[in-house]
């Protein structure tokens, strides 16, 4: 029997994410994946920005622009 089936690892065990029968003794092969990450989440301060009229940004949005940009995932 050749099957292929997708699981987790549970911090202790191996869980399948469907049933299957197994043997006792009977080999199998495991392919470890890539882990998962966590997003990294980049908080930006909006209320350096914040304000009215010509003190909203000193000079120009660039800083600001690129601020927001610097963690785009495109």
């Amino acid at each position: 029997m050749l099957t292929a089936v997708q699981g987790y690892y549970n911090g202790t065990h191996i869980v399948t994410d469907e049933q299957i029968n197994l043997r006792k003794g009977q080999k199998v092969i495991i392919t470890v994946l890539e882990p998962v990450t966590e997003p990294r989440q980049k908080n930006v301060d909006l209320r350096k920005y914040m304000g009215r009229g010509d003190k909203m940004f000193h000079g120009n949005a660039d800083g600001y622009v690129k601020e927001l940009r610097s963690d785009d995932r495109i």
